[in-house]
């Protein structure tokens, strides 16, 4: 299976040929739980990629898609040919069940065909929902198809007329507009449109912001937006007053129509406002909430809180709450209730994927984070409909699922299985390995497979076929000049990982340059332009660790003091704060923030940094009593968010300087590496590890003597 894209011609091989693949479409997606991403707002639903530089659309499945044909001028007689409107009302509706059913690649195929058959017969009603149809299939997608449906729906909305307050009169084209515009990272346009489809002028007061406008479908598009944007305060006080109002108008309706629109939305309202808790560790406001969407009490049996309730997302969302809460037990007990397995069944029966998609994911994702990767993977394998026992060829050949596949793809990375996982990133994009260079380094289209295939040449010390498929996503010659290297693509994702690839192999001045151009400035600029926020949270972050890297650490500094005044989000307040760990009057600076993840966190880096410079300076003593400090603060943030991949990996690096073993800091280790696999993909030449390396050398060397001098 792969996943739409041209099957790699098997004589540019130096090999023989394997058996064909089967380039049909999957089946259907169904829906799916990510707990890597944000619990606020699911990722959304991945889909089977095609190639983006490919003229050919993909097909429905089941059904021929002919070629377009070309229209002349109609006489009567041919106007007695043209369907009626109610055959072409059908294929619309058919179109758009495709889209619901999340087969995305099905309702683009549909839609265009269309466009491309009936354009001048339909009407401009019929029209604006095609097109906006087509938009929300292309959005699920690649980002070429996300760009392209960005420009059909701003031509649409060019030929159509604005309200007083700048949006287009055409119903949900600006709504999905501004989603297309949210998953490009166009957050500011995305929270511009939002405004005025809620009636709200731009410089509208935070009071006004944080109203409900009536407008249900943008009020809520507008709180998930400043999730992503940080501003968690007003996503809080919008959903809270949607609630309020919500809850007041049922109470009043007398139409039962009305009640049932009201009890949906008030619904959608309450899973956000859960998972706006879960995002800002306000877990019992959360657990209290969702379990009283269950009809469950805190002070019932575990049995009974294990009890699936009869609503499938209240359910998932206790279960993905329990587990950041570090309730394990109660997680996998639910998990399992819901897909009719007790937890003593045998590990057949336990392996044995349910009807449920969703629950058979966040089972498998949950025992790798549990530490049990054999059930994960004999999971994941029997949902591909493999046997783990079968041969390389065919445990790494794409099962058409791309959640699955992606999943498994990650978890043999995880697990070391480097070879696995290659094989089968390179069955998902119609390669093989054993093909050339040049074929292996194409852009397959699919951004998140390409990605996650050069991040695991990375890790396996392929740097040459890393930087060559990173080149050809950015539509860039290896041999181009600095100039051409180090023009942005239009891709935040693929750019930052170019960025981070260059770091790793010290190309510092291409890092640099790649950087500045994405942030608009020029690297002869002043320092006022220089460390001025460019508006993306991702890009000023980046250049202010890669500057702390290459020790620009003024520019650094300055930059995130006013990135913290531009956009209040947490990475912003802990990077800063990392800048003052281990030096004088850091206790008293944290001591005026909120205790939170960071603030607890920080102050434990800072009580290891100082034991660090202490022993390298002879002050042992000093370095074993910080060093205790250090461990107890992590420990004690290991309590409240015990799903802190930071916290864990501190614990970890304390262990590993007090002499414990290394089973018992490595583990700590790997599970920080599963909730944040970015940490493996990170330039680990910081100043600061080569640091830690001499005290942890040092004490080895104190270990000795004394057992030397005990012998």
């Amino acid at each position: 299976m792969s996943y739409g894209f041209t099957a790699t011609d098997s004589a540019a091989t130096n090999t023989t040929s394997q058996p064909s693949q089967n380039p049909a479409s999957g089946p259907e997606h169904t829906s799916k739980l990510n707990p890597d991403a944000p619990v606020f707002i699911p990722r959304a639903e991945r889909v089977q990629p095609i190639d983006d530089h490919s003229n050919t659309f993909p097909t429905i499945s089941g059904r021929q898609v002919t070629a377009s044909e070309t229209f002349a001028p109609r006489t009567f007689h041919q106007r007695k040919n043209i369907r009626c409107p109610e055959a072409i009302k059908e294929e619309i509706d058919n179109a758009y069940k495709a889209l619901m059913n999340k087969k995305f690649i099905d309702a683009e195929a549909a839609f265009r065909l269309i466009l491309d058959k009936n354009e001048s017969i339909l009407s401009r009603s019929e029209h604006q929902s095609v097109v906006i149809g087509l938009a929300r299939s292309l959005k699920e997608q690649t980002y070429t198809k996300q760009k392209e449906a960005c420009s059909r729906l701003e031509e649409l909305r060019s030929k159509a007329p604005l309200n007083d307050f700048g949006a287009s009169t055409i119903h949900n084209l600006d709504l999905t507009l501004s989603r297309c515009e949210e998953a490009l990272g166009r957050y500011l346009d995305s929270e511009v449109r939002l405004k005025a489809l809620r009636n709200i002028k731009p410089d509208a007061d935070k009071e006004t912001l944080c109203k409900p406008s009536g407008n249900f479908d943008a009020d809520i598009a507008n709180a998930r937006l400043w999730q992503l944007m940080e501003k968690h305060t007003q996503s809080e006080r919008l959903l809270l007053k949607m609630e309020e109002q919500l809850s007041s108008e049922l109470k009043r309706s007398r139409s039962a129509a009305k009640k049932k629109r009201l009890r949906k939305h008030l619904h959608i309202v309450k899973l956000a406002l859960a998972r706006h808790w879960q995002v800002m560790n306000k877990y019992q406001l959360a657990e209290d909430l969702l379990l009283k969407m269950s009809d469950k009490h805190p002070g019932v049996s575990e049995e009974t809180l294990c009890r699936p309730c009869k609503d499938h997302d209240v359910n998932l969302a206790l279960a993905r709450l329990w587990e950041n809460m570090g309730k394990y037990q109660l997680t996998e007990k639910l998990l399992l209730n819901m897909s009719g397995k007790p937890p003593d069944a045998s590990e057949d029966r336990l392996c044995k994927p349910c009807r449920q998609h969703d629950i058979n994911m966040a089972l498998a994702v949950f025992w790798e984070l549990m530490g049990k990767p054999h059930l994960t993977e004999i999971l994941l394998l029997n949902m591909s409909n493999k046997h783990p026992k079968a041969s390389e060829y065919l445990l790494c050949q794409a099962c058409g699922h791309y959640e699955i596949d992606i999943t498994l793809a990650r978890h043999w990375e995880h697990e070391g299985q480097y070879r696995l996982a290659e094989r089968l990133l390179l069955s998902m994009c119609g390669k093989h390995p054993n093909n050339l260079e040049e074929i292996l380094c194409k852009a397959s289209g699919h951004s998140e497979i390409d990605l996650n295939l050069a991040f695991l040449w990375q890790n396996m010390g392929k740097y040459q076929l890393t930087e060559k498929l990173l080149l050809n996503m950015s539509g860039k010659h290896p041999d181009a000049s600095e100039d051409i290297l180090c023009k942005p693509s239009g891709h935040h994702a693929i750019d930052l990982t170019l960025v981070r690839y260059w770091e790793i192999t010290d190309k510092h001045h291409l890092a640099e340059k790649l950087l500045l151009n994405m942030s608009g400035k020029h690297p002869d600029a002043s320092e006022d332009i220089l460390c001025k926020p460019c508006g993306y949270h991702d890009i000023d972050l980046a250049l202010v660790h890669h500057w702390e890297k290459i020790d620009k650490r003024r520019l650094a500094r300055r930059l995130i003091e006013t990135c913290c005044e531009l956009y209040h989000s947490k990475d912003c307040q802990f990077t800063l704060l990392i800048f003052s760990c281990g030096q004088p009057g850091f206790i008293e600076m944290i001591s005026r923030y909120p205790e939170n993840d960071n603030t607890l966190l920080a102050t434990s880096i800072h009580y290891f940094n100082l034991a660090r410079e202490q022993i390298i300076n002879d002050d042992t003593e000093s370095g074993k009593e910080n060093l205790s400090l250090a461990l107890e603060t992590a420990e004690s943030l290991l309590e409240k968010y015990p799903n802190s991949a930071g916290g864990l990996s501190q614990k970890a690096h304390c262990l590993r300087m007090m002499g414990a073993d290394t089973q018992k800091w490595q583990k700590y280790f790997n599970k920080a590496n599963f909730l944040d696999r970015s940490r493996t993909r990170r330039d680990k030449t910081n100043l600061w590890r080569s640091s830690e390396a001499a005290a942890l050398q040092k004490l080895q060397g104190l270990k000795e003597q004394m057992d030397h001098k005990e012998l």
